[in-house]
């Protein structure tokens, strides 16, 4: 009660003024929280990929939805080590009649994106063959979609000689039930002779938030 009477005397009224320095600094870091938080729900609108993401499917983890289907001889796990960096792929050859396809349904979390390394074993680069060429599908109720495409080629390209991070948004298929289709197909020239292919730790990915 006495504090309540003193601020309404005329001495502690006149004490505010004197802490006027204090307002500026405080409306700045109001002003700053404001702004990001409206940053934040911008990214979130427009380019989700720029937040924390989390991983909440690994295609490795959940290979057995997709190896029945494919010939255990050209399809395996392993773990590859390139320039020190190890990765835990899922090899695969193309076949005879050339690309191997791997299928996963999966439904589709808002703001997903796929991420993957991709490589040839090392233990090809010097073996003959043109190359491996990736390629990432999905497959809705309106048809195939290409989603990537890239042709690694370690045995004539220094640069191929390493891990190769690839993405690809997800976010046009929110809310559906898709197949994703990774495949593995030769190079140009048609050569499947030690396509040994990785895709190091495949996953999907969406924002930590919302």
């Amino acid at each position: 009660m006495a504090r309540i009477e003193w601020l309404g005397t005329r001495s502690g009224w006149r004490a505010f003024p004197r802490r006027r320095w204090l307002y500026l600094p405080l409306a700045l870091l109001l002003l700053a929280g404001i702004l990001a938080l409206a940053l934040w729900f911008l990214a979130w609108g427009l380019v989700p990929q720029l937040l924390p993401q989390v991983s909440y499917y690994d295609l490795v983890a959940n290979r057995g939805v997709t190896e029945r289907l494919v010939d255990p001889g050209l399809f395996k796990v392993e773990w590859w080590e390139i320039e020190g960096q190890y990765r835990q792929v899922l090899f695969v050859h193309p076949g005879p009649m050339g690309s191997i396809a791997m299928v996963y349904p999966v439904k589709v979390e808002p703001g997903t994106t796929f991420r993957a390394d991709l490589a040839v074993a090392p233990e090809a680069w010097e073996l003959a063959g043109d190359g491996v060429t990736f390629s990432l599908y999905v497959e809705d109720e309106a048809g195939m979609h290409l989603l990537y495409s890239q042709y690694v080629d370690p045995k004539h390209q220094q640069q191929d000689q390493r891990w190769l991070p690839m993405e690809a948004s997800l976010a046009r298929f929110r809310g559906k039930l898709v197949r994703l289709i990774l495949a593995v197909g030769p190079g140009p020239a048609g050569d499947q002779r030690y396509d040994w292919a990785g895709w190091g730790k495949p996953r999907l990915e969406r924002p930590i938030w919302p």
